[in-house]
């Protein structure tokens, strides 16, 4: 077994040792294959000890500073900062760099600075501790430039900026202040690596990691982790309204903010154009709309609001946003069962007594009808129903009360129907306005990423993942032709400007 030596030297031995080393390794490296380069490498000694190593280490770079190492600083305290700050400098600029971007591609941006940027002070958070206010820079930069560029908006609040530090899956966008979660990232750094620590300070010539251990320091930090954005969700909903409270809520529910996490890949048209990005910002945290201007009043006479474009049938984009998770689930259904058909006739009832409620008329359809998904040869039909759990109807609830109301209220027009006429099954689809699904969705979604995953080849993970994003994206361009869409001219006003024709 060979050890190779790196030529960022750590140590804390007395000159003299070091110099014994040092020789050694010259000896005795080209053997292994490894050629020290003195030039490459650095002593890190103290200011009185300055002078006795430029004497045994005459081609060896010197400091009493420090230096860079292994993408930390190992050094003084005075050297740490100013190394730090020269890294923060650089970075400031990236993120002003990326702000630009974001005023033609904020949905690219976005992605960008999640994926790729905001993931290399991640690494020096772990690793140097005490830099949170050499870090302010980078805040600023995110919450006056960054943030501004891919919402439109040209101020962030407090309240709004500690949303969207939130992760996305408790309805923010992911974009952490790096000032408040310094400590924490170098706390679990320091938690993660305790078992190696203790074997480098015994100077163990073989280290063989616990997978166990290593299992459950995972999963501590991942809950520590978890619970640290738990109090801050906490704290902000203490601090805003009940209906703020509750759109929070909505966008924390499973699938509402899959289309921000994925990427925006042309090839399966999961890309936004700048004001689908800043229209779809808008609609999440009820911001005003930025951009193209609208008419302050819609053509039905009601005020022209984003809650009201999600309601209002004029237009037909109630219909359009219907249709699309109709036709999305027809398609994925006709890849993993077979007889599948969009809206197909149910059989004349022909007497069959039914209870009240049960819609009975001759030519009714549901949405889509397939055979073999819950069982082998079973036939069953599904319709789909989209609300906006913002309008007033549904505001008032609780969301799985909501979700539940919708559900039974589908059951109550065709279950029977189907029981008993088409001796088949029947499972309701609701869905909401902000991507949550209701418990029959999710389930069917479960079952289709299942048969999908089965047939493809491709990982279950892989298939849920899929139909999520594809739903969220249908969702989301809903949205946004429900607020831009054409509704025609308002009929009690003369006027032929064009923004009585753009809703």
């Amino acid at each position: 077994y060979q050890r190779r030596v790196r030529e960022a030297v750590v140590s804390t031995q007395s000159t003299g040792i070091i110099e014994k080393w040092w020789s050694k390794v010259k000896e005795k490296g080209p053997g292994f294959g490894y050629f020290p380069e003195p030039s490459k490498s650095w002593l890190i000694v103290k200011e009185d000890k300055e002078e006795r190593a430029k004497e045994l280490f005459p081609d060896v770079n010197i400091t009493t500073v420090g230096h860079r190492y292994l993408g930390s600083f190992i050094g003084s305290d005075d050297g740490m900062k100013e190394w730090v700050k020269n890294e923060v400098k650089t970075w400031v600029e990236e993120i002003e760099q990326l702000s630009d971007i974001a005023c033609n591609e904020p949905q690219l941006a976005y992605s960008a600075y999640t994926i790729g940027l905001s993931k290399k002070w991640n690494y020096l958070l772990r690793t140097t501790p005490g830099i949170a206010t050499e870090l302010e820079p980078i805040e600023k930069a995110i919450r006056e430039k960054f943030l501004p560029a891919i919402t439109g908006q040209p101020f962030i609040p407090d309240t709004l900026r500690s949303i969207m530090a939130l992760p996305t899956r408790m309805g923010g966008l992911g974009v952490e202040n790096p000032c408040h979660m310094a400590n924490l990232e170098y706390q679990n750094s320091l938690k993660a690596t305790e078992e190696l620590q203790k074997a480098i300070q015994k100077q163990d010539v073989e280290y063989i990691p616990n997978p166990e251990t290593e299992k459950a320091t995972a999963l501590s930090i991942k809950t520590g982790k978890a619970n640290y954005h738990k109090k801050c969700r906490e704290k902000i909903v203490q601090s805003i309204k009940p209906r703020e409270a509750r759109n929070l809520d909505l966008l924390s529910e499973k699938g509402a903010s899959t289309w921000l996490t994925c990427l925006p890949l042309k090839s399966l048209k999961l890309t936004l154009n700048r004001q689908e990005f800043f229209d779809s910002i808008s609609a999440r945290y009820d911001l005003p709309l930025v951009g193209q201007p609208r008419a302050t009043q819609c053509v039905c006479g009601e005020e022209n609001s984003i809650d009201h474009s999600m309601s209002c049938k004029r237009g037909g984009f109630v219909a359009v946003r219907h249709d699309c998770v109709r036709d999305f689930l027809t398609a994925e259904l006709d890849k993993v069962c077979y007889d599948t058909k969009a809206e197909p006739h149910l059989l004349e009832v022909r007497g069959a007594k039914l209870p009240p409620g049960t819609i009975t008329e001759d030519g009714a359809r549901l949405d889509i009808r397939t055979r073999g998904f819950w069982g082998p040869m079973d036939c069953t039909y599904f319709d789909v129903r989209v609300f906006n759990p913002r309008a007033q109807s549904n505001e008032t609830q609780d969301i799985p009360q909501t979700y539940a109301k919708h559900e039974e209220g589908k059951k109550k027009n065709y279950l029977h129907r189907i029981l008993e006429v088409e001796k088949a099954s029947f499972t309701p689809l609701v869905m909401s306005t902000t991507g949550g699904l209701g418990q029959e969705f999710s389930r069917t979604l479960k079952q289709l990423a299942d048969k999908k995953s089965r047939k493809t080849g491709y990982t279950y993970q892989e298939c849920i993942r899929y139909l999520r994003v594809r739903l969220s994206f249908s969702m989301v361009r809903s949205i946004t032709c429900s607020i831009r869409g054409y509704r025609g001219r308002n009929k009690n006003d003369g006027s032929s400007s064009d923004l009585y024709h753009t809703y």
